[in-house]
């Protein structure tokens, strides 16, 4: 009788010695399906063969070159390997399902979407205080108040910390007085991004202080924050008749992937 696997499963009436007769047809009946299994299952069942995408396109691929075939940058990718049983294959085989779930919730929760993968993230802002006239006078802004802060990246004073080793956006934005305002004056003022000890973005704002318009500066900057390490913000200003003038900041980081 031909193999009913893989499609069912052929159900057998147990034998006893020296009480039924056992039939060519019973034997060949167990070779039939131990047959389809064998087939259905294949040869080396606990061998990866291995497999490597084809195509030319180098790497890293231009924009709107990549496909799936595109051979990726991983050393020994899709490489064969023989696990001790098929059994030991099915575990991987789980293991990385699982990992791949995991690290899809990851992706999704950086968008935003998920808890509690939701990335790194604050907007703090600095009120309005005095900065005294210099040139090169850096004065760094003490924050205020924190709009959204859930990492605690600011607890008080001058200085933001990183909670985690990666790279980072921050974008900042000032509002000074341009003093005041008199004929012929001109008022400069500077703002830079200091990280530690190292000034790492800068952006200046030069006004006729006549026209009765405030300075406004926008500085943006991506890069590598290590975790711990304090962000400030700092500003200056010099040229006009106050010896003082009015100025407050805004600041937001956001955490864009791990270095780590």
């Amino acid at each position: 009788m031909p193999a009913v696997y893989p499609m069912s499963v052929r159900s057998f009436t147990p034998k006893t010695d020296n009480v039924d007769v056992i039939w060519a047809a019973h034997v060949n009946d167990l070779q039939n399906e131990m047959a389809a299994v064998e087939r259905t299952v294949g040869a080396n069942p606990h061998v990866w063969p291995g497999w490597v995408p084809g195509g030319s396109t180098t790497w890293p691929p231009k924009t709107g070159t990549m496909t799936v075939k595109t051979p990726a940058p991983i050393a020994n990718f899709g490489a064969a390997k023989t696990y001790a049983s098929v059994a030991d294959r099915l575990k991987a085989m789980q293991q990385q399902v699982t990992w791949l779930s995991l690290m899809t919730q990851l992706l999704a929760g950086q968008s935003g979407q998920s808890k509690p993968f939701k990335p790194a993230a604050a907007v703090i802002r600095a009120p309005g205080m005095k900065i005294p006239a210099g040139e090169g006078k850096w004065v760094p802004f003490k924050w205020g108040a924190a709009d959204f802060d859930p990492n605690k990246m600011y607890q008080g004073g001058s200085n933001i910390y990183s909670p985690l080793t990666g790279f980072w956006d921050v974008s900042v934005n000032v509002w000074a007085d341009s003093t005041v305002r008199k004929a012929n004056d001109l008022h400069f003022v500077h703002v830079r991004l200091m990280r530690g000890s190292e000034e790492i973005a800068g952006q200046d704002s030069l006004i006729e202080t006549q026209t009765w318009i405030r300075h406004r500066i926008n500085l943006s900057w991506q890069g590598r924050w290590n975790k711990g390490v304090p962000i400030q913000v700092q500003v200056s200003q010099h040229g006009a008749s106050d010896n003082t003038v009015d100025a407050n900041c805004n600041i937001s980081v956001s955490f864009v992937r791990d270095l780590t």
